[in-house]
């Protein structure tokens, strides 16, 4: 699927066509946020990359787990690599009714994990109902004597509704002493066997070298791979350092492919700007993806450096480059020229050439003189430039006809060195040349009939002759 457009499947048969806006990963959630063509908000929820159900939103409520998830997750706008994978990995994402998806949790996951899932959909589903559902697991387990069980619902009940009496009674219950003396200090024995308080408590002290590597660790030991590579990048931007992003690009490396690659790491360049070894990779990229306007964006700068194979590749880029059928700006267009001669020395006079005579195509001989300008002392350029040149101070000069339409006519400018040359024939209507001229660029045009008739009107006129 692509996050750009995607569909979503509701009661009927008919698709829900939607586009994606962002998306949140937080404490095992991951949440896309999307959009229908009459702007209406549905969300997707997803629980370890897997999919549980999608949910069309009129309001969310305040202090819900979904706003806690876009306020305080790890937020990525569309396009993002995050939402793709998670789309692709569950290709038919259909909105699951409330009780279809009981037994779908029942069936996927433990009673804690269903319990803490149930705590996702508090926008869309009657809090009491959800309430007395995950009320429900811990009275089973009370039944059955299981008491840390019983209390590890407790604290889920805690974070979902703190205010409500019976929360608090259990909460101060005597029977469970032991275990809130335990989670308050948050014993090795807590963090072990209960991994999403764990997991909680982990990311709200990830700041802290020592949790942020404790988190890491039961990332990889749960395969959420995405999530350790979302944490790897917020950090990465707190504070760069190479170890994190060596790490970080292994992750890169061993679950996306380039262009995904290039699509992460241009997220995080967006906010960490000037991080060399980041910028160095993303203009590998960029040369590998055969993205010359942004390999072109990036070049200029001073802390690019190019090994031997990125040479060799945008050497290769440049010699297939069609300067027409980009929109390259100004500026672009200024730094191709220095790509050219810094990149492509044996072949730059060539280059500049054919660059030069694409870009008459779509702009003036003034603007290509100016563009050439600052590089004039190149010996790739120069002469070019004296060409160019010569077509700005001539254009009116009716004594030059002949040289502006041979001009035109090396750098393929036909129907303006037809009028040149038309030109030519008449101000000097017993001269062969214009007409010699004519014939060479009809052929060029393909125009047979037209390049035989002044073929043969020279051959006319030497005979006069």
């Amino acid at each position: 699927m692509n996050s750009d457009q995607f569909h979503i499947y509701g009661s009927g048969q008919k698709p829900i066509k939607l586009r994606a806006g962002r998306i949140a990963l937080y404490l095992g959630a991951g949440i896309i946020e999307a959009w229908n063509k009459k702007n209406e908000a549905y969300y997707l929820f997803f629980y370890k990359h897997d999919f549980l159900t999608a949910a069309k939103a009129k309001k969310l409520r305040r202090h819900s787990f979904i706003e806690s998830a876009f306020k305080q997750g790890l937020v990525f706008s569309a396009p993002h690599p995050f939402i793709d994978e998670l789309l692709s990995a569950n290709r038919q994402c259909r909105i699951t009714q409330f009780d279809p998806l009981l037994k779908k949790l029942d069936k996927q996951y433990t009673p804690h994990e269903k319990a803490f899932i149930l705590t996702f959909f508090e926008s869309f589903i009657s809090k009491k109902r959800l309430f007395n559902e995950i009320k429900s697991i811990f009275y089973v387990y009370r039944r059955n004597g299981q008491n840390f069980l019983g209390y590890k619902i407790v604290r889920i009940l805690m974070d979902f509704a703190p205010d409500n009496s019976l929360v608090r009674q259990l909460a101060s219950d005597w029977n469970f002493r032991q275990y809130a003396d335990w989670y308050r200090d948050q014993s090795e024995n807590v963090m072990a066997k209960d991994f999403i308080f764990a997991e909680k408590v982990l990311y709200f002290e990830k700041d802290k070298d020592n949790c942020f590597w404790q988190l890491l660790t039961l990332l990889h030991e749960q395969s959420r791979w995405m999530d350790r590579m979302a944490l790897y990048g917020d950090r990465l931007i707190e504070s760069p350092s190479d170890d994190r992003y060596d790490s970080l690009f292994k992750l890169l490396n061993r679950y996306f492919n380039n262009e995904q690659i290039m699509r992460y790491l241009e997220s995080i360049y967006r906010q960490l700007p000037r991080y060399a070894p980041l910028k160095q990779d993303l203009l590998q990229k960029y040369i590998e993806m055969n993205n010359m306007e942004d390999v072109l964006n990036m070049y200029s700068d001073s802390d690019i450096s190019l090994t031997i194979q990125d040479t060799e590749s945008m050497a290769e880029m440049l010699e297939h480059l069609d300067p027409e059928s980009r929109s390259f700006s100004p500026e672009q267009l200024h730094t191709l020229i220095e790509v050219v001669i810094d990149v492509n020395p044996k072949t730059a006079e060539s280059l500049i050439h054919q660059y030069t005579a694409a870009l008459l195509n779509t702009h003036e001989p003034s603007f290509i003189k100016e563009l050439l300008t600052p590089f004039i002392e190149s010996r790739a350029v120069h002469p070019v430039y004296l060409k160019i040149d010569a077509l700005v101070k001539f254009n009116d000069d009716l004594d030059q006809m002949q040289l502006l339409g041979e001009l035109y006519y090396e750098f393929r400018q036909f129907n303006q060195a037809i009028e040149c040359f038309s030109w030519e024939t008449e101000l000097k209507p017993e001269d062969p040349k214009p007409i010699k001229w004519l014939s060479k660029t009809y052929q060029e045009l393909g125009m047979k009939q037209e390049s035989e008739a002044y073929r043969q009107l020279l051959v006319n006129l030497q005979k006069k002759a």
